[in-house]
């Protein structure tokens, strides 16, 4: 259990390790499901242990990650490849869960290549690249950048 927020959250979901420390962050992200949801009228909200989600007929289960909630959707509706990072966090989780095959997630990433794992086993491999767009690629192979 979190001792700081009281979650049972222990360590942070991938997501969380993009980009620069950004206490917008989550909200973004929340923003960016609740548009993807938007057909089946789900709206997303961050708070300190990870989202509250709430349907049409009132609240469901709060969910620790991105990955969580989208892991609830039964159908893979299509996500725009946006230029913002809280849309293309939203992208390679749905093609990771999906697909499968290891993503590429490249943008204005401030730190090093590395690889991250979504859904606990899906390569996620973070290029920076110049330019302020984020662009989620699947790849059948990809480069190792490490752990």
């Amino acid at each position: 259990m979190c001792a700081a927020c009281g979650s049972g959250r222990v360590r942070a979901p991938w997501e969380d390790t993009l980009g620069p420390p950004d206490p917008g962050a989550a909200r973004r992200r929340a923003a960016a499901l609740t548009r993807w949801l938007a057909p089946r009228r789900w709206r997303v909200a961050a708070w300190a242990g990870g989202y509250t989600v709430a349907g049409p007929t009132g609240p469901l289960p709060p969910a620790g990650s991105v990955d969580e909630i989208v892991a609830r959707v039964t159908w893979p509706p299509d996500v725009p490849d946006g230029e913002t990072l809280a849309d293309a966090v939203v992208r390679a989780s749905v093609a990771a869960l999906h697909d499968g095959a290891p993503i590429v997630l490249a943008g204005p990433e401030p730190g090093p290549a590395r690889r991250l794992l979504a859904h606990g086993h899906v390569p996620v491999d973070v290029v920076p690249t110049a330019g302020c767009r984020w662009s989620v690629t699947r790849q059948g192979c990809s480069v190792p950048f490490g752990a």
